[in-house]
């Protein structure tokens, strides 16, 4: 990455920016941090935000409250996620106008204003009506309960001499009621209940209107909840019949006015969506600006660039401000912490990027461990799954999702693409094994063809295991020799030799005792223990073991590899079990095959894949690699549904 630096006039600004964002390749950055000294106090101020950005705010909100209503009325069909993996429906893309700046903006009032005019009368009629709807809802709910309650709900109402009520209580509280009624108002009022559940029960009050508050007080200390039922006459049944006649009827009227936001929605919703999409860009091409300095005349910006599109930035700034302008870039010396990192692999490596930025993205000047975490995960998945056939499945399901949801969404690419290569390194490996749905290939179809190349897991565990510990072994060393020529290059000379030359040390001295080459081999150990005990002190026997204890932790690849191997097995031996069952014998047989081989491939799949990722997070990593780094995030225009 480069630092970039822009000083040129300001009538220049807008064309600029719109280049760079077409460009796609400048991340802008805060200058005003960078200029804090008095003395360029005096020369610059910051550059403040263009007043229509406001503007572009507040059509924005416009639309989105009128797409809203369109997506309540009429939501747009949506993918599940399976169809979404694997047979998504084609992104829809619509061409839109060239246009930008304050036409943009005036071409959005114009629409808000048509728009608005076609909406509004029925936004405020359904409006009405669903709040009607609501209200009469809630009354035919509340009259259910009192359905068979003999009563004119006409003489339920209030008046300077009397107030009746009515509501429900609970069963045993009816007596209660009266009671206490009774005694406060010296038996002026009147009580009458009927039980409407084994719960609660009706309740008509009746009582003087100067009583009321201390009526309602006691009512509702004893559960009493009033019903409202202003408005409403005849029997509760009669007035719940006319409320749900009243609710047929708006629900219809409801449905109708639907339907014609519907077809506005229809004629309307694209346009809208597309002119807020070019708002959203405009509005970025202005909110950006807010990171520059300037003075009466030119404006000043900073930001970060990769180096390979230095000169053709230049170019551009160059030919839009017409010579007007200096542009100068540099090396970040020192080093920032919010460098940003873009990184470049090879196109399939980079797909193995996402399991790398899980853990975290590489520092600026920090190796990227992507092109040695694609290769030895694929391998460590294929030992693992450890079967030619399962292989087969991995990999069709990552062709599945290349050929589906790969074609539009980059994420959904990336884990075809894994799935795919951990998928032919598990058809690789269970071919060197034998592995064809466990010993079914071999042992009952009889094809002798296809037994084990280089060893069967079964049998030859002990080579197996050292196998994988072998493995492991190289690739931890992999991990400490990056480590301490990082060490070296920073030179930072006692974490090199106290974090990873004492174990090379010890490491080649084992060796050669083995070798029987005891003098040599003491030798380098004991130098090993000193450099180790020097620099971590009286607790390095634990560095030791906790090296031993990574080493030892890539025997869970033959763990799984023998997990799978024997479920394998054993699906196939419950299966040659119940095919002797008469009749139905052959279709158990078959549903135990598949069902026991798919979810035995499931589930260590899963296993293989988390495992694989945790080698890498918990022993590799942590011998070289620290992660935390900035993202790279250009200036760049972000279309998702409009296209030039």
């Amino acid at each position: 990455m480069r630092r970039l630096h822009i000083v040129a006039l300001s009538k220049y600004k807008y064309p600029l920016m719109k280049r760079l964002h077409e460009l796609g390749v400048v991340q802008i950055t805060d200058i005003s941090r960078t200029m804090e000294s008095p003395e360029w106090a005096e020369l610059i101020e910051n550059h403040p935000s263009d007043p229509a950005t406001r503007q572009i705010t507040a059509q924005v909100m416009s639309f989105n409250k009128i797409l809203d209503l369109f997506d309540a009325v009429s939501p747009l069909s949506e993918d599940s996620f399976i169809k979404m993996a694997f047979n998504p429906s084609p992104p829809k893309k619509i061409a839109a106008e060239k246009i930008y700046g304050a036409k943009l903006l005036e071409m959005a009032d114009s629409l808000l204003e048509n728009v608005n005019a076609a909406v509004k009368e029925p936004e405020a009629q359904l409006n009405r009506a669903m709040s009607e709807l609501g209200e009469l809802s809630a009354k035919a709910e509340s009259l259910e309960k009192i359905r068979d309650f003999r009563v004119d709900l006409a003489d339920v109402v209030k008046t300077d001499l009397l107030n009746v009520l009515i509501g429900v209580a609970p069963s045993d509280h009816a007596g209660e009621i009266s009671n206490k009624l009774s005694e406060m108002t010296n038996g002026v009022c009147h009580v009458a209940s009927q039980d409407i559940s084994q719960t609660e029960s009706a309740v008509l009050v009746t009582a003087l209107s100067e009583a009321s508050k201390d009526v309602s007080d006691s009512l509702r200390k004893l559960g009493f909840e009033k019903i409202d039922v202003s408005g409403l006459s005849g029997t509760p049944a009669e007035a719940l019949s006319e409320l749900r006649s009243r609710i047929t009827t708006l629900s219809s009227e409801a449905e109708s006015i639907r339907s014609e936001i519907a077809k506005l929605a229809d004629l309307w919703r694209d346009k809208l969506l597309v002119n807020r999409e070019l708002l959203l860009i405009e509005r970025d091409r202005l909110d950006v600006q807010t990171n520059f300095m300037r003075t009466d005349e030119t404006f000043i910006l900073e930001g970060w660039i990769p180096a390979t599109s230095i000169d053709s930035v230049k170019e551009e700034v160059s030919k839009v401000t017409k010579g007007y302008s200096v542009v100068k870039d540099s090396n970040p010396n020192p080093l920032p912490e919010d460098i940003p990192v873009h990184l470049e692999n090879p196109p399939f490596i980079r797909h193995f990027q996402v399991l790398t930025e899980l853990f975290g993205r590489p520092k600026y000047k920090e190796i990227d461990p992507t092109f040695m975490l694609a290769p030895a995960f694929m391998l460590f998945f294929g030992i693992m799954l450890t079967d030619a056939i399962y292989g087969i499945m991995m990999a069709a399901l990552g062709l599945m999702l290349l050929r589906g949801g790969g074609r539009y969404s980059s994420s959904i690419k990336d884990f075809g693409v894994i799935f795919t290569a951990i998928g032919s390194a598990t058809i690789a490996f269970g071919i060197l094994t034998g592995g064809y749905f466990g010993d079914f290939a071999v042992k009952y179809l009889g094809i002798t063809a296809l037994r084990p190349i280089v060893f069967d897991p079964m049998i030859d565990v002990q080579l197996f295991l050292i196998l994988v510990l072998l493995i492991g072994l190289i690739h931890l060393n992999i991990g400490l020799f990056i480590g301490f020529k990082e060490n070296i290059q920073r030179k930072e000379y006692k974490d090199a030799f106290g974090d990873q030359f004492w174990l090379f040390s010890l490491q080649c001295g084992i060796a050669l005792l083995m070798m029987d080459m005891k003098l040599i081999g003491a030798v380098l150990i004991l130098i090993g223990v000193l450099l180790v005990a020097i620099v971590h002190g009286p607790l390095f026997f634990f560095d030791i073991t906790g090296y031993l204890g990574d080493v030892l932790s890539y025997a869970r690849l033959l763990a799984l590899g023998l997990a799978t191997t024997g479920i394998a097995n054993t699906v196939n031996i419950l299966s040659s079990m119940v095919d002797g069952v008469p009749i139905i014998g052959i279709v158990l047989a078959g549903l135990v095959f598949i069902i026991g081989h798919v979810f035995n491939w499931g589930m260590n799949g899963l296993g293989g894949f988390v495992h694989g990722i945790r080698l890498h997070y918990v022993e590799f990593f942590n011998k070289f690699y620290e992660g935390g780094g900035s993202e790279y995030r250009p200036y760049r225009i972000r279309r998702e549904l409009t296209t030039e």
